[in-house]
């Protein structure tokens, strides 16, 4: 792949401006990685761009010249999928942060990639409306990376996840062309769904620059079920119960025990029952205050009869941010921990087998001698498992390697899959393979090279080259 010349940066000025244009190295740094331990890349140039057309032009120039070009959200991920792995155009969508119409006949909100997650909830909110997914992340993360990996997030177990509020985008094509992909339509089989192909795709097709999302009225009544249990099988036998009882939650998550008690440390603060095998946090919404009442008593009934060792019921607000704390504060907790932190996975596997995954990573931990600190989205069954090296040197190039492909194998066997929402990205790419057959394989190779025939549009993702 061609490297980037004087005369392609003078190209990019013209088409965003200099102000627009950072080739310092040091200013680059923090574009070189994400979230992922242990990845850096520094790009040969970084372009913020503002409009589609801008976008258009720099796609033009470096399917032209061969540059490759990285497109970078919020720089939240956590699987290498917004790194200049190959240098080239790092392409950030962070001055595309407007949120263009929020439409309240249509329950329709236009924005452009670059807005914060969070920030979309709360201006929605004010006009009585509600998006519901909402990564962990939501406070930094951008909407486009959202769409990118297809986010998921703890009100997925009710609401879904990223791919069933997006209604349409603007897209640009690898060649620069812009494309419009449906609209605020409800219904919509007109040929093949291009819009569902782009939707996960981790930037590897085209580069979102606008966005049509589906909003819903926002529900007007919330109580939080703090529930610690002595077994993580349990947790599982209540949750399913009461899941088959027709009671669906907005989030059902997970910590087990290691994770809440490295909060507790963290956040210093006592948190109720720490030395329980598992908490569960249940959250449940709607608009009738005698249905959530009927529900909260009924999940609490249960609980109590699957060797709950307690129920707190939360209404009052101050009371839920604090009962979300240490789920909130887990990617921090662990960035404080003594050690090196060198795995971050998502695993999922369907829900009744939660207890045998996290055995069986915990027997794998103990041989490789490092701490596993498990939490997750109980409801869809879907687990972040983070590993912290103590000894910051037990995890070499040879072992981590090792350590995580025995992960998987055993995530495999347990009828799951090695990502529900951080996507394969850099880190997964050579394991593609546990996961997909190669005729699959195949066919999503053909779709990369239909929209990008010269794979300068993120490449040495996903794929391996």
């Amino acid at each position: 792949m061609a490297e980037i010349d004087e005369e392609v940066v003078r190209e990019l000025q013209d088409i965003v401006g200099k102000d627009n244009i950072i080739t310092d190295e040091q200013l680059m740094e923090a574009y070189s990685h994400d979230e992922t331990p242990g990845l850096k890349y520094i790009p040969g140039i970084v372009v913020k761009p503002e409009t589609a057309k801008q976008i258009s032009e720099i796609m033009k120039l470096a399917n032209s010249e061969k540059v490759p070009v990285t497109p970078r959200g919020g720089g939240t991920g956590l699987s290498g999928g917004a790194l200049p792995v190959y240098g080239g155009i790092l392409l950030s969508t962070e001055m595309m942060n407007r949120i263009k119409e929020i439409d309240r006949d249509n329950l329709m909100v236009v924005t452009e990639p670059g807005v914060i997650t969070g920030k979309l909830q709360k201006e929605v909110e004010k006009h009585g409306l509600f998006y519901p997914p909402d990564p962990i992340s939501l406070d930094s993360c951008f909407i486009g990376g959202n769409i990118a990996e297809n986010a998921g997030g703890p009100r997925a177990v009710k609401y879904g996840v990223t791919r069933n509020y997006v209604s349409g985008l603007e897209i640009v094509l690898p060649n620069g062309e812009i494309l419009k992909l449906s609209g605020k339509l409800l219904k919509n089989v007109t040929g093949y769904s291009l819009l569902d192909v782009i939707i996960g795709s981790e930037g590897t097709l085209a580069i979102i620059t606008e966005i049509i999302l589906k909003i819903l009225p926002f529900p007007e009544g919330k109580v939080d079920l703090l529930i610690p249990f002595k077994r993580i099988e349990d947790a599982t036998e209540a949750v399913t119960k009461f899941l088959n009882d027709g009671i669906v939650p907005a989030t059902i998550e997970l910590m087990e025990g290691e994770s809440v008690r490295m909060c507790e440390e963290f956040l210093g603060r006592d948190i109720p029952f720490s030395n329980a095998e598992a908490h569960i946090i249940v959250e449940l919404d709607g608009n009738k205050r005698g249905e959530l009442e009927e529900d909260y008593e009924q999940i609490g009934n249960i609980a109590l009869n699957t060797n709950a060792i307690e129920v707190f019921v939360v209404e009052d607000r101050a009371m839920q941010v604090k009962v979300w704390e240490p789920r909130r504060s887990m990617g921090e907790a662990l960035k404080a921990q003594p050690g090196k932190i060198v795995a971050r996975e998502d695993l999922v596997v369907p829900r009744s087998r939660i207890p045998a995954l996290i055995r069986k990573l915990k027997k794998i931990c103990e041989d490789y001698a490092v701490k596993l600190y498990s939490f997750g989205h109980m409801g869809d069954g879907n687990i972040h498992v983070d590993v912290v090296d103590p000894s910051s040197i037990t995890m070499d190039e040879k072992r981590l390697p090792q350590f995580v492909e025995e992960i998987y194998k055993e995530t495999i066997l347990l009828d799951g899959a090695i990502t529900a929402e951080h996507g394969i990205g850099l880190t997964k790419i050579k394991y593609l393979k546990f996961g997909l057959d190669s005729t699959q394989i195949k066919v999503m190779r053909g779709i990369k090279g239909v929209f990008d025939p010269n794979n300068i549009l993120n490449p040495g993702k996903i794929f391996e080259n």
